[in-house]
Parts: C-alpha cells; structure tokens; sequence
C-alpha cells in the first residue's frame, strides 16, 4: 500500500514548481543571476528549487525530466516542462538564454522574455518536453569559462 501511494503522488502533476538546473562555473553563475531577477517577480506564484548539475543528489531530478544525460550548462523547468510555443517558435528553456550568444555550442534559443511570458501563462508549454539538437559540427566541445 506504501508503494502504491508513492505512485500516485508522484503521478500527480508539478504546479507552481520551478525548477533550476545549474552549474558552479561562472557561465552558469551568470545566467543563474539574470534567471534569478525575473524569477523574483513570481515569488508568490511559483516555488523555486534549485539543483547543481554535478551534484549526486540532482541526478535523479535530471533523470525524472529527461535532461540531457551528458553535458548540459543550464535549465529551467516550469511545472515539469521545458519546452514551450511561442508564436511559430519552440523555444526550449534548456542551455544558456541569447544573451551568452557566442558561449559555444550550448547556446539556447531562449530568453529572460520568453522565460517571463511562460511564467505568466503556463498555457505556452507544451505538453511534451523535447530536447533541442546541438550543432555536432560545431568543434567548441565545452562552453567558453567551463574547461
């Protein structure tokens, strides 16, 4: 009986969760800053639990969302989701926003704005969460102040 309730419970859908994926590097640190001002504006909607990439403890966090299970730099996951629609474009909230362009091959293709529209409409997600393809061309293994 124990065992059937944890299935429930953990059957039961994430809301007003957010969840941030980072690292201890400066990138992540940076992006973590800018992540954390809009984050702020939501502080009485949303509960924000944060997790170190390389942490032990965060792997079964990034497993149960079906995170990238090699490198990733950052991610923002709201009520269990990633992924959204904005206007024509699927914008994936995971590697870094635009405004680190230039990191290397993690660059997202979201932003603080986008971060904040989905906040305020959580209709913008989309039901399954898809994971973006990296640039394998691109010969920037790691991002720039992570060696």
């Amino acid at each position: 009986m124990f065992i059937m309730l944890l299935v429930t419970l953990s059957a039961v859908p994430i809301t007003n969760t957010i969840d941030v994926f980072y690292k201890q590097m400066p990138p992540s640190l940076q992006t973590l800053a800018e992540v954390d001002s809009v984050l702020a504006e939501f502080a009485d909607e949303y509960t924000v639990r944060y997790h170190v990439i390389t942490d032990s403890a965060s792997e079964e966090v990034i497993q149960r969302y079906n995170l990238p299970e090699t490198h990733f730099p950052f991610a923002v996951v709201v009520n269990g989701k990633y992924t959204a629609t904005i206007g024509d474009e699927l914008i994936y909230f995971v590697h870094f926003p635009l405004f680190m362009e230039g990191i290397g091959r993690h660059e997202g293709n979201w932003s603080m704005e986008t971060l904040k529209q989905v906040l305020e409409d959580n209709s913008l997600l989309n039901e399954e969460n898809a994971l973006p393809v990296l640039d394998e061309s691109d010969e920037t293994s790691d991002c720039q102040g992570e060696e």
